[in-house]
């Protein structure tokens, strides 16, 4: 039967690539997993532009969970954009973490200093899961979250 197995992974539009793989490996400590350029044949068939160049990095979580962070340099798109979080649209990505504290403090340090503070939050089971709120480059917003020792889902 035809459907939907899982989340592949999300893609994420970088504007410097040095910068996006120094949050997600060297900060957040993900593991890079490929790093090539894509076929400009298939970008152009996908997506319509004449003549792309994408370079894409895939960086992996422990649990196999990956992003992948894509750089276009032909065409060049926006390295900006406007959005708040009640805007439709993509909100954040959200990273199961263990150690938060210490993950913060390793973003701060890096020059990423989060833009929340760190919120308990109860779940209808009694729960306590940890959130914090991040800024990743390109103004990419990342939520972390720290579940109950022992559990792997909400």
């Amino acid at each position: 039967m035809a459907g939907v197995a899982g989340v592949f992974h999300p893609a994420i539009s970088v504007s410097d690539m040095d910068e996006a793989v120094r949050y997600y490996r060297d900060l957040l400590g993900l593991r890079v997993t490929f790093d090539d350029d894509h076929d400009p044949a298939a970008i152009s068939a996908l997506f319509g532009y004449t003549e792309p160049r994408v370079h894409a990095v895939v960086v992996s979580c422990p649990d196999g969970s990956e992003l992948e962070l894509v750089r276009f340099s032909q065409p060049q798109g926006r390295t900006t954009v406007d959005r708040e979080p009640a805007d439709a649209g993509i909100l954040s990505v959200n990273l199961r973490v263990t150690g938060i504290e210490a993950i913060v403090e390793r973003l701060r340090a890096g020059g990423y200093p989060p833009s929340s503070e760190l919120v308990p939050q109860r779940l209808p089971d009694g729960g306590i899961i940890k959130v914090q709120v991040c800024q990743a480059p390109d103004g990419v917003t990342i939520i972390l979250v720290e579940l109950p020792e022992g559990r792997d889902r909400l």
